[in-house]
Order: C-alpha cells, then structure tokens, then sequence
C-alpha cells in the first residue's frame, strides 16, 4: 500500500466514524508491513492541518510511548468519537 493509499483509506475510516485509536492501529499495522509511519503520519498530518506534536503523538502510540488517553487528548474535533 502506498503513502497515498494509506492517507486516502485513514481518511475514508474518518468519515465512518473511526477513532484516532483505529486510525493509530491501522498506522501501526502499516508500519509492521513494510510501510513507513513517520512519512504515512506527516503525509496525514498535512492532509489535516495537525500540528507537529500531533503527528509525533500518533507514531509514538504505535511504539507503545503514548497511552489511549493521551492520544484520545489531543485529538483534533473532526474525529468522531475521539
């Protein structure tokens, strides 16, 4: 899957109501298949307008460095449920 590919599709679980909880498991599932989170988090990231602590947020919860909560806490409005 490309950078593309991975933004188009975390965009399309957005509308259906996806958590940023569900947007950082399929990034951390795209890393663990040979993709490149940091490029898919910042190509996200710019999609959005998210800021630079959001975008290292959503790639250290992949590592297991943020909790839930935290993440859930500096969730931009748009994401339903977050």
């Amino acid at each position: 899957m490309s950078i593309d590919d991975w933004v188009a599709e975390a965009g399309r679980m957005q509308r259906e109501g996806a958590s940023i909880i569900d947007i950082a498991a399929f990034l951390r599932a795209f890393g663990e298949n040979g993709g490149r989170k940091i490029n898919a988090a910042s190509a996200l990231g710019k999609e959005y307008g998210w800021s630079v602590k959001m975008k290292l947020e959503l790639l250290s919860w992949t590592e297991g460095g943020t909790t839930d909560q935290e993440l859930i806490s500096l969730v931009p409005s748009w994401f339903p449920g977050g």
